[in-house]
């Protein structure tokens, strides 16, 4: 496992992470029953777009707008979460497989054997948390995610940790459920033999126009730039710029 030290969100994160399969998106991979998921074709097409064009698919820009909401309350989850458990919290970047072929970014690291995914939801979320716990409706993303967390970053565990302001905490602790993670492993493989088979592949087909600049998704839909250069398949030659 090797840890890249990059600010979550920025343009240097979205860098590291083109075109590799990370643990929050293991869900289109793997079903929570250990199933192949139907979302793995759609999934590796990006990645594949992410790896020719060198440019950030994900341009959910309302929910890059959720997460940076969320974002502003987790310095107060991060306090809370410390004082109460008197742990000490550490920032986590990028974290990719000795391969280079799997990556996760857990919100923080407790030591080096553990991670920790931190929420700040809405109020009835955190309700619904309180009361049920996690229910089937979010282990739909949640088992592969913390699985692949786990998996990825050699943990021990993975803390889930929800905080509202105005309402008590809601902590669970998550452990490596080892015969899920040894179908996540192979099926991981396969989904990566056919990532790396399939780019190559469209990367035979003609030129792309490479983006010679990663910027955010948020800062790419207000942006009138578009910085690429023309790269050819092997033996093609380059234009330069486009």
């Amino acid at each position: 496992m090797k840890h890249i030290m990059v600010e979550q969100g920025s343009a240097a994160w979205y860098r590291v992470r083109l075109g590799i399969p990370t643990a929050s998106n293991f869900d289109k991979i793997i079903t929570p029953g250990g199933k192949a998921s139907t979302q793995a074709r759609k999934y590796k097409y990006r990645l594949i777009a992410e790896r020719l064009l060198r440019e950030s698919q994900d341009d959910e820009i309302g929910h890059v707008k959720w997460v940076a909401a969320g974002k502003e309350n987790e310095p107060f989850a991060v306090a809370h979460f410390q004082e109460v458990e008197g742990i000490e919290l550490k920032k986590c970047g990028f974290i990719i497989t000795d391969d280079g072929r799997l990556g996760a970014s857990p919100d923080r690291l407790i030591g080096q054997r553990e991670a920790i995914e931190i929420k700040c939801p809405a109020a009835f979320t955190q309700i619904g948390y309180l009361l049920d716990g996690i229910v089937e409706k979010d282990l739909e993303q949640y088992t592969p995610q913390v699985q692949g967390q786990i998996l990825v970053g050699e943990f021990e565990c993975v803390h889930f940790f929800s905080w509202h302001s105005r309402m008590p905490p809601f902590h669970k602790i998550t452990l490596p459920m080892p015969n899920y993670q040894a179908t996540m492993r192979g099926l991981l493989n396969q989904f990566c033999d056919e990532l790396d088979r399939d780019t190559e592949r469209a990367k035979a087909l003609g030129a792309y126009a490479v983006s010679t600049e990663i910027i955010t998704p948020g800062e790419a839909a207000y942006s009138d730039e578009e910085p690429y250069r023309l790269v050819f398949p092997e033996g093609g030659g380059d234009l330069g710029s486009a």
